[in-house]
């Protein structure tokens, strides 16, 4: 297998499986730390895709996952959580649910700069990053943060 096409499965599966697991036991205990801005797992159908909203959420993990292992290159090397929490906040936090998510429901970007739903976004991204890179090096090359 390539190591583009290897980079982009791997990171997908990485991806899928930090989204599913790691991002959304942050997700739950935020929410039930009263801070939460969305529910973990939720199987409500998504407005923009129809599907449950947890299969949704875990194939965009999926996406961003596949783009971080592009990123991350093969072999992967440095510190892959430090690397992977920046990613995510970059990523997913910023580009996607700080700016495409607010302007696809018609909102403004970054959510009218309230702390208090920003923090959260980000903090659950990076955490979702960090595990992600972490998984995506463990399964390219064995190799541990």
């Amino acid at each position: 297998m390539g190591s583009f096409f290897k980079a982009l499965l791997l990171g997908f599966v990485a991806g899928v499986i930090a989204f599913v697991t790691v991002h959304e036991l942050v997700s739950l205990w935020l929410l039930n730390s009263g801070f939460a801005t969305r529910v973990p797992w939720s199987a409500d159908q998504s407005a923009l895709s129809g599907y449950p909203q947890g299969l949704t959420d875990a194939l965009w993990g999926g996406v961003w996952g596949a783009i971080f292992g592009l990123i991350l290159g093969q072999p992967p090397n440095g510190s892959m959580t430090l690397r992977g929490a920046l990613l995510g906040i970059v990523g997913p936090a910023v580009i996607g649910a700080l700016v495409a998510v607010p302007l696809l429901h018609g909102q403004q970007p970054f959510l009218d700069l309230d702390v208090n739903v920003i923090w959260p976004v980000v903090l659950a991204a990076a955490v979702f990053g960090a595990a992600a890179a972490w998984l995506y090096g463990l399964f390219s090359y064995g190799r541990l943060p």
